[in-house]
Parts: C-alpha cells; structure tokens; sequence
C-alpha cells in the first residue's frame, strides 16, 4: 500500500463514501398512496307527455287527439291571439308527438294545417314533462330548425311569431305562446304549455302547411332571460 500517495488515499475514501451513500439511496422504502373516485352525473331530459296533446279543429281524429271536425275558427281579433267559430267546415288542423331520436320519448310536435286559408286559427296545448334527474327550466323553441325566446308577456298588442314555411321571405303563419318559458321542473314535474296558429296573408295556396316543434330546457341554474331570439 506504499505505492498510494495521499492524493490517491483521498480519492478512493471519497468514491467509497459515494458508493455508500448511492447504497442508503437505494435501499430506501417507497410507497405509492392511489385515490379511486366515483362520480355519477345526472340526466337532462324533457319530454312532451304522451296523451296530453290536443288541439282545435282536428281532422276527424279520434276523441282526445284533437276536437270533432268542426266548423273552422277565425283570428277575428288578430293580433291578439283569439277567434270566433264560423259557419264554414273547411280547414282543418292535424297535430302528432314523435319520437325523432329512438330513446322512447316523445320530442317533437309535428303540426299539419290541411285546406286552410288566410285567418284561419287554431290553438294546440300539451304537458311537457321532466323526466331527467336534474331540476330543468324551459328555456327557448325551436320551429322548423330555428329557435325562438319570444314568450309575448304583452300578449293583446304582440303580433305573435312570424314564421316564414316555404321559405319565399313571407310570414305565412303567426304563432302567440303561453308563457311557461323559466318554469323550473323538478323530476317527474310537468307544465301546461300551449300556442296559437294564425295564418297570414302571404301563405301558400294548394299545399299544407307543416311545422315542426321543439322545445329546449336548461339546468335551473343556468337559465337566464333571454334577450332575444
């Protein structure tokens, strides 16, 4: 060992303490600590309530579909939504619930004038129901693809919804709301909603006229008044 000078001596003592340590190191325990969760969301659903639609003037549909085929209605008051009966059995009116997405809930509102004509009116109610887990607030309509917030609050001096059906930039009908648009729904809760039809001068001649209707609901929390459609 007389061949290691003091500088050699101090560099083996040093790797010898490195290599010690590397071996405390390694020799360490170690534990991993996993965390597992479940989390289980709720459901947002809403649905038009099967057996509540009925609507005026119906096309000789069976009794609680729609009324006996009668006499047609006219929007004597327009643009206030309300009619008198005449003494003419012309126009009438068709309305179905379908279930457009395949889940077993109704979600649309298909809505047939047949043979009408310019003042022609007709009203059509239902029940939306709440058949999702959270608390839902009806929110906006959709008619035909395009949504709509009008509720028409100032209801004798609105002049409704104009809906432009075959798309030649003319309102063909005129549609008033009830105003159930904001009601909160709780599960299993329903509403009473309903509209007025109206149709206007610029309407098709020789064809029927078909909408369809939707409804959109939001969680209560996230609803606010719209301010505009």
């Amino acid at each position: 060992m007389s061949w290691l000078n003091g500088s050699a001596l101090y560099a083996v003592a040093l790797l010898a303490l490195v290599l010690a340590g590397a071996g405390v190191a390694y020799s360490m325990w170690s534990q991993g600590l996993a965390v597992n969760s479940h989390v289980e969301t709720g459901e947002l659903d809403i649905e038009f309530l099967n057996g509540s639609l009925i609507y005026l003037d119906g096309c000789g549909l069976a009794p609680g579909y729609g009324y006996d085929h009668g006499n047609d209605w006219n929007a004597t008051y327009y643009p206030a939504p309300s009619a008198t009966q005449l003494d003419k059995d012309v126009g009438c009116t068709r309305a179905e619930l379908l279930d457009t997405d395949g889940d077993g809930d109704y979600d649309t509102i298909n809505v047939t004038l047949h043979n009408v004509y310019p003042w022609y009116y007709t009203h059509v109610a239902f029940k939306v129901h709440n058949n999702g887990d959270i608390p839902v607030k009806i929110w906006r309509v959709l008619i035909d693809g395009k949504y709509y917030y009008e509720i028409n609050e100032d209801i004798l001096n609105s002049h409704g919804v104009h809906i432009d059906v075959n798309n030649d930039t003319l309102p063909d009908i005129a549609i008033w709301w009830g105003d159930n648009f904001g009601k909160q729904l709780h599960h299993c809760d329903s509403a009473d909603m309903s509209f007025d039809i109206t149709v206007l001068q610029p309407a098709p001649q020789g064809s029927d006229i078909t909408i369809t209707i939707k409804l959109e609901a939001v969680q209560w929390n996230e609803y606010t008044v719209p301010s505009g459609g």
